[in-house]
């Protein structure tokens, strides 16, 4: 994050935390805070990911999906944060640190501040540094430019911000440098680069970019533009790790089935000596103590077989025989393996694979946090849609999974879909964050797909309504799979064309 933007983000996050409450301290994934903020009306969280050169903070009224059991360390935090008021906020903005000062808890290593790092990490401290928040100094213009490594000195005089200094005429110049240096910017920027978004800024250099009237709304589209997909992945990740290691231990069955196929091969070979022997053995039946001899077999023609000279030629042939015959015994068996690990390694294609559950509990971790949690949709029957603009659309096949999917495999902004007035399976609509707008194209193959399963599919159009998931609630005592509705988004009339489950289907792909 940007130092002078961080400037404006804490002003205004200071007047919006300054008096409120940590009600709970959660950790959704490692290196992810979120703070849940007291509130009125809509719940209020404050989400801080520490990184060197792309640190997060900013609000949302979504709390991100949160492991079975917290860690040791979000438990640590929870004991001494919960309940406590924030009293004032110090901003030690070049160095991007936010400091807030809480009401007394006695509590061993509770501290006096709770220091946000955007660099490394969230600390209670019992003091501040003596120079933390003294406001920096800002050298003219002219020395600024002419210093490449200025920003050692001067962290503020960020390299992002001497690069929109250079592209202007010198009086934009100077006038951008003022605005910064007094913190008078009322116009935030998102650029948009590209392999993606880029942090917000207080300066527009970009031709493709968003502009925001508050650096929090800047730093809020941006942190759940980045953090909330970084999370999904996050969250398959011990199941990706799985699917990995069940990979790699296939493909080395496999090479392992190879070797064992070549060397029973070896071994089935051993009969050709047994039938070179067994057709001249009248020759030689009687003989003791060869150690070869040369025969002509009727179809491979003249070769010489080595004979085990304690035994007989006889016992020689009966065991040659005897080796070929294990060996023909194994193909079988290698044929019938073989089919199994490519089978397995077929579902890993497709998705299909269930991960045994040693191989789960092995990867499980025995210190800090709850055991891996299984891929999102493992487990429920759905059928699994991609959208023309590449949205995931998940569909309930019975009432249990209409009723799991909205725990299981959906994320609080995501959008859900039922028809308007009777029966249908439930549709969930994944986005990547709260923000994300979805074309409407996409929104009306959701609600098509959830009315070709429902009442009205044999109708031609149907009316579905959508709203946010956060929005569905289960309610005891209701029948499984029936949910209550607290507020729609709208009401989609769509035709309903039975191809379209064919072409959207990522079963079939």
């Amino acid at each position: 994050m940007e130092a002078n933007f961080f400037r404006f983000l804490c002003a205004e996050l200071g007047n919006i935390l300054i008096g409120r409450r940590i009600d709970k301290v959660f950790g959704p994934a490692p290196g992810i805070w979120v703070l849940k903020i007291q509130n009125t009306g809509e719940q209020l969280y404050l989400l801080y990911r520490p990184a060197k050169s792309a640190g997060l903070l900013f609000t949302s009224t979504v709390k991100p999906t949160n492991p079975q059991t917290a860690s040791a360390m979000t438990m640590w935090f929870r004991k001494r944060l919960n309940g406590r008021r924030i009293l004032a906020a110090h901003v030690d903005w070049p160095t991007l640190r936010l400091a807030l000062k809480l009401t007394p808890r006695d509590e061993d290593k509770a501290g006096n501040f709770l220091v946000i790092d955007c660099r490394s990490d969230m600390r209670l401290v019992d003091e501040l540094e003596p120079e933390f928040g003294v406001q920096p100094e800002w050298p003219a213009l002219e020395d600024a430019m002419d210093d490449p490594d200025i920003w050692r000195q001067y962290p503020h005089i960020s390299p992002p911000l001497r690069k929109a200094l250079q592209r202007l005429s010198e009086a934009e110049a100077h006038s951008l440098y003022f605005a910064v240096a007094t913190g008078s910017a009322c116009t935030f920027y998102l650029p948009k680069m590209k392999n993606g978004w880029a942090p917000p800024q207080v300066w527009s250099c970009h031709e493709m970019e968003e502009t925001c009237p508050s650096a929090l709304e800047a730093a809020n589209i941006h942190g759940e533009r980045t953090l909330f997909p970084l999370m999904e992945m996050e969250e398959d990740k011990p199941q990706k790790t799985l699917l990995k290691r069940a990979r790699k231990k296939i493909n080395r069955n496999l090479a392992r089935l190879d070797e064992e196929e070549a060397r029973l091969k070896s071994l089935q070979a051993e009969q050709i000596k047994a039938e070179a022997l067994q057709a001249e053995l009248y020759r030689f039946k009687d003989a003791r103590e060869l150690e070869k001899i040369e025969v002509t077999h009727p179809v491979h023609g003249p070769m010489v077989v080595p004979l085990n000279p304690f035994l007989s030629p006889t016992e020689n042939m009966e065991k040659y025989f005897k080796i070929a015959a294990k060996a023909q015994r194994g193909f079988p068996h290698i044929k019938r393996r073989r089919k199994e690990l490519l089978s397995q390694l077929n579902q890993l294609e497709e998705g299909t694979y269930e991960v045994h559950p040693a191989m789960a509990q092995s990867a499980a971790p025995t210190q800090d946090g709850a055991p891996a949690l299984p891929k999102r949709y493992r487990g429920l029957a759905v059928s699994l849609f991609r959208s023309s603009d590449g949205f995931t659309i998940i569909r309930g096949k019975n009432k249990k999974a209409n009723h799991d999917m909205l725990s299981k495999a959906s994320s609080p902004f995501d959008y859900w879909f039922h028809v308007d007035d009777g029966p249908s399976s439930h549709v969930i609509l994944k986005r990547d964050h709260p923000n994300q707008t979805v074309p409407e194209t996409t929104l009306m193959e959701a609600a098509a797909l959830c009315g070709l399963k429902s009442y009205r599919k044999d109708d031609g159009r149907a009316d579905i309504m959508y709203a946010l998931v956060k929005d569905i609630r289960k309610v005891k005592g209701f029948a499984v799979g029936q949910v209550a509705v607290d507020k729609k988004l709208g009401t989609l009339r769509v035709d309903l064309d039975p191809s379209l489950e064919a072409t959207l289907s990522k079963d079939a792909a």
